[in-house]
């Protein structure tokens, strides 16, 4: 398939509608042409990096997030996969991973998931750190840590992460 053909193919996904035109172009130039996150079937922002990706699985929503928001870094493996619930949002910088490696021999690599669940909203340069598990309807103050699991309905910010205050969900 040329790259007329997968260019014009990327810009009528309905995830796209709302992006800006040229940010999908210059992301498209840098995913086709100088293979940067070459691998990841959707358009992904040409400052980020996403290694791992069959390992993820995404909504539309995050991956319109992935196309608009500069510098993510997010790293899944086999035993550790990432799951992102529906309208998550990832703004600038935001870095998660699914592993780490072991304190002691640094060869050891230790896979655990990420969950997070629909309606979260993660702010710039949030570090999400493997095993953790976010509720439904949480908020990463910009900078936090998270290094451990949250309840639904939280504020979260912090190094490490802790919780700000609860909110108040009114379900329709």
């Amino acid at each position: 398939m040329g790259l007329g053909k997968l260019w014009f193919k990327l810009i009528k996904r309905e995830e796209y509608v709302n992006a800006p035109l040229g940010l999908l172009l210059i992301n498209f130039v840098f995913q086709r042409i100088f293979r940067i996150n070459r691998k990841v079937p959707w358009s992904v922002h040409f400052t980020s990096r996403i290694v791992g990706w069959e390992y993820m699985k995404t909504d539309k929503s995050l991956r319109l997030s992935l196309a608009v928001s500069s510098g993510a870094y997010i790293v899944a493996c086999k035993e550790g996969t990432l799951s992102v619930g529906e309208n998550t949002l990832f703004a600038h910088h935001v870095c998660i991973q699914t592993f780490n490696h072991d304190l002691f021999n640094r060869k050891n690599l230790i896979c655990k998931s990420v969950i997070i669940g629909k309606n979260c909203w993660l702010g710039n340069c949030v570090t999400i750190l493997a095993g953790v598990t976010l509720g439904d309807n949480v908020t990463v103050g910009a900078n936090a840590v998270v290094t451990k699991s949250f309840p639904s309905n939280v504020v979260i910010a912090g190094n490490p992460a802790h919780i700000i205050k609860e909110i108040d969900v009114c379900v329709e």
